[in-house]
């Protein structure tokens, strides 16, 4: 058992393909709790197995709707988990052995999360490389408020935990393209309601830019095909975000 009581936190909408597996390597945590967007495939049930402590209400934006997520756990360190990230073995080992000085001495912990897009582990790219803050102390921080790529942030110090997040992101293509599309709206949605603009070098160079900067600067081309086509999804959604943006503006001013 850990030293410190930790509340597993999870956003889940139509979740049924990987949850199972997310649910079942949290069992060491001292509660887990669900907020889910209103599923209409199995997530609900699946969850059930697990806990009884799942809530719903209608998504508005990631940030919002993880913050509400935070304040439905008791207690004081969260470990915040997407429904398509598995736990290694090797990393509940590594917390489990965190004591109370480790608790008491840091806000948070970075965790190594490893990327898996069409059934490929990428093992090389800034995706294999990065450590993400999702062990952390609610008293010291908390979610940001973006729509979407919503991050942790607290104040004090942050240490490192070792072992493995695998993150299942994408199986087919199709659910990568249509995935791409949504998260470039809601980003357009965001920036939108910040009075960003979309200038016409954004609107050209944003694809050609990104894309070099992570086919080739990023190393995703080490990454076979599957880089190749990962590479190409987040300019097209880089770029795609300027489009969506200047409809917007184009609707309002019409």
């Amino acid at each position: 058992m850990s030293s410190q009581k930790i509340s597993a936190a999870i956003l889940t909408y139509n979740s049924e393909k990987q949850i199972d597996k997310v649910l079942e390597k949290l069992y060491w945590c001292d509660e887990i709790i669900i907020l889910d967007s209103f599923s209409n495939d199995k997530t609900i049930e699946i969850c059930k197995k697990y806990t009884s402590q799942i809530f719903q209400n209608k998504f508005e934006g990631f940030g919002a709707q993880k913050k509400l997520l935070m304040t439905k756990c008791k207690n004081e360190w969260i470990i915040s988990i997407d429904s398509d990230e598995v736990l290694s073995d090797d990393l509940i080992a590594n917390i489990l052995k965190l004591t109370h000085n480790d608790f008491k001495n840091n806000s948070g912990f970075l965790i190594n999360r490893k990327h898996i897009f069409l059934n490929k582990q990428f093992l090389y790219g800034k995706e294999s490389r990065s450590w993400i803050l999702r062990l952390f102390n609610k008293n010291k921080g908390g979610v940001t408020d973006n729509i979407v790529h919503e991050g942790i942030q607290v104040t004090g110090n942050i240490s490192k935990v070792k072992g493995p997040l695998f993150h299942y992101t994408i199986y087919e293509l199709k659910e990568a393209i249509h995935k791409m599309d949504y998260y470039a709206f809601l980003k357009a949605n965001e920036y939108f309601n910040k009075r960003k603009k979309c200038t016409w070098i954004k609107l050209y160079v944003t694809f050609p830019f990104t894309f070099f900067r992570e086919y080739f600067l990023n190393l995703n081309f080490l990454n076979a095909y599957e880089g190749y086509i990962w590479s190409y999804l987040v300019a097209q959604g880089a770029s795609l975000k300027y489009y969506y943006l200047k409809e917007m503006y184009n609707f309002k001013n019409n």
